[in-house]
């Protein structure tokens, strides 16, 4: 659904349609793919969620992106290293791949994780859901070229589901508190998320986004400063990572175990190590 496309202006202003307005502002009506995620968000509301505000050291994963980088002119996905990181603790922590579904936990075989993907849908800013299956079997290139093909594919809330923009207003939130309890929508999307919200930005801080599932992973800023390393002073890369745990699922001493082993795998940078190493993988310039 779209509407006229208003944003503030000054009194005689023209519009971006060129017609002056003497209201000061415009009005735009929220298409329904913007309406479907704030349903999503009101139904996380009223989950009992704790967050974890880390720091992870990023220092080498980013040095080995940008040497691949000159050495092919292809830009790694970072995203999808840290999809790749969280696959690979999440197959060490089963407990965290599982929902609560009324009195019960239902533990999923699949290690999914769901990638949020800036989207323009009817005009309007969105985001796309784009599930990456098996991610603690899939290598970096995997990962990497599926959120590429995802990026550059149809404009949708979720790939080959674009019935789910068309449902009417008021069935969005009942439907969203459903799907997120139901077998059959985690076999599809999973129970974990990765949203990269300080893409393109150095600015320090953690972004806050309760997501919808077990396990919510947002990536904040990255900023340098200064470290200790062996009594040395070097310069680190350091990532504002914020997780979020659904309490029902999990409790604080194992989401903490977790936590630290993701920490462990993001600073290792092992998965960029196993892509570099096999040409058939590398890439090609400009890819």
């Amino acid at each position: 659904m779209t509407g006229t496309r208003e944003t503030p202006t000054a009194p005689g202003v023209a519009t971006s349609a060129g017609a002056p307005t003497s209201r000061g502002y415009r009005v735009e009506r929220m298409s329904r793919a913007r309406l479907a995620l704030a349903a999503g968000q009101e139904s996380a509301r009223h989950r009992h969620i704790m967050f974890a505000l880390i720091e992870a050291d990023l220092t080498v994963p980013r040095r080995l992106i940008r040497a691949h980088q000159e050495t092919t002119g292809e830009r790694l996905s970072l995203t999808a290293y840290v999809v790749t990181c969280v696959a690979a603790a999440l197959a060490e922590f089963p407990a965290l791949n599982a929902f609560r579904r009324g009195r019960s936990l239902v533990f999923l075989d699949e290690v999914i994780v769901e990638v949020l993907l800036e989207r323009t849908i009817d005009g309007q800013p969105a985001v796309g859901y784009l599930p990456i299956r098996n991610a603690d079997t899939k290598s970096l290139r995997a990962v990497h070229d599926e959120i590429r093909a995802g990026q550059a594919s149809r404009p949708e809330t979720i790939a080959g589901q674009r019935w789910l923009e068309r449902i009417p207003t008021g069935l969005a939130r009942p439907l969203m508190w459903y799907m997120r309890r139901s077998p059959r929508w985690a076999l599809r999307l999973g129970v974990a998320g990765v949203n990269n919200l300080g893409m393109g930005t150095s600015v320090a801080g953690w972004g806050l986004a309760p997501g919808a599932g077990t396990l919510g992973v947002t990536i904040g800023g990255i900023t340098p400063r200064p470290g200790l390393v062996a009594d040395a002073l070097v310069r680190q890369e350091i990532a504002h990572l914020t997780l979020a745990f659904d309490h029902d699922v999990i409790d604080g001493a194992p989401a903490a175990r977790f936590t630290s082993r993701l920490a462990e795998l993001l600073a290792a940078g092992e998965a960029i190590r196993d892509l570099t190493a096999d040409p058939e993988a590398a890439g090609s310039p400009g890819a």
